[in-house]
C-alpha cells in the first residue's frame, strides 16, 4: 500500500494509479469553504474532501488558482500547473462515522472511514510557501481502509498556528515536510506546538461534523 505523499506527488495521482481517470465534483465552493467529491470514471466516490479557506489569500496569483479550483479543477492539479510545488503539513488522522449520503457516494457498507486533516503548503522556487487552506479528505474504505495506522502516526505534525506559537515559521516548517517531518533539531518547541493543536484539533473536528450533518 502507497502511504500518504506529504510532499510532490498529489492525493489524485494516488487515486489515478488505482482507479483511472479522477474528476471533480464540486458540491460547494465560496469564500469559506470548499466541498468535492473525487471520482472515478464509474462514478463511484473514492475521496471526499472539506477545504477550510484562510480570510485572505496570499497573493492575487492564488486568487486566480482558485478560480480554477473552482470551476472544478482538483486543487494540487490547479497549483502544479502554475508551476507550483506542493507539501502537506498532515496534524491528525482519526476514524470517522459515515452519515448515510457518504456511504451511498462511496458505495460501501462500512459505517466508518479513515479522515485525514492537514495544511495544504505550496511554493515556488525562490519564492514564500504559502497556506491554500486546511483540507480534510475522507477515504472511500476501499481506497483506504478506516484505521490509523503507524504510518499515518509517524506523520503527526502540528498546525502552523500552533508553531508560530513557539517561534516556529512557515519556511521552517515547509523544509521539515520535506524532510518526511524531521523535527528533532526543535526539541522542546515540537511538543508544546503538537499539546497546542491537539485543542485545536478537538475544536476543528466538531466543525466537520457540522458540515457533515448540513448535507443530504
Amino acid at each position: 500500500m502507497q502511504h500518504f505523499p506529504l510532499k510532490e506527488k498529489l492525493h489524485t495521482d494516488v487515486l489515478e494509479g488505482k482507479y483511472g481517470p479522477i474528476e471533480a465534483q464540486v458540491l460547494r465552493h465560496d469564500k469559506r469553504v470548499r466541498m468535492v467529491h473525487l471520482i472515478d470514471k464509474k462514478g463511484v466516490s473514492r475521496t471526499f474532501a472539506l477545504t477550510f479557506f484562510p480570510e485572505k489569500f496570499a497573493s492575487k496569483e492564488i486568487e486566480l488558482i482558485n478560480l480554477t479550483i473552482r470551476n472544478g479543477q482538483p486543487i494540487g492539479k490547479a497549483f502544479r500547473e502554475y508551476g507550483y510545488i506542493v507539501r502537506k503539513n498532515v496534524y491528525e488522522v482519526y476514524v470517522i462515522e459515515l452519515p448515510d449520503w457518504l456511504k451511498k457516494a462511496f458505495k460501501t457498507k462500512s459505517n466508518y472511514a479513515k479522515a485525514r486533516i492537514s495544511e495544504f503548503y505550496a511554493k515556488k522556487k525562490g519564492g514564500k510557501p504559502t497556506i491554500y487552506g486546511t483540507v480534510v479528505e475522507i477515504y472511500s474504505p476501499d481506497f483506504r481502509a478506516p484505521m490509523v495506522n503507524k504510518h499515518d502516526i509517524a506523520q503527526f505534525s502540528a498546525s502552523t498556528k500552533s508553531f508560530k506559537k513557539f517561534g516556529v515559521g512557515m519556511f521552517e516548517i515547509w523544509r521539515m515536510i520535506g524532510q518526511e517531518n524531521n523535527y528533532q533539531g526543535l526539541g522542546k518547541k515540537y511538543d508544546e506546538a503538537r499539546n497546542d493543536t491537539i485543542k485545536l484539533v478537538f475544536e476543528f473536528k466538531k466543525r466537520i461534523q457540522r458540515y457533515l450533518k448540513s448535507q443530504k
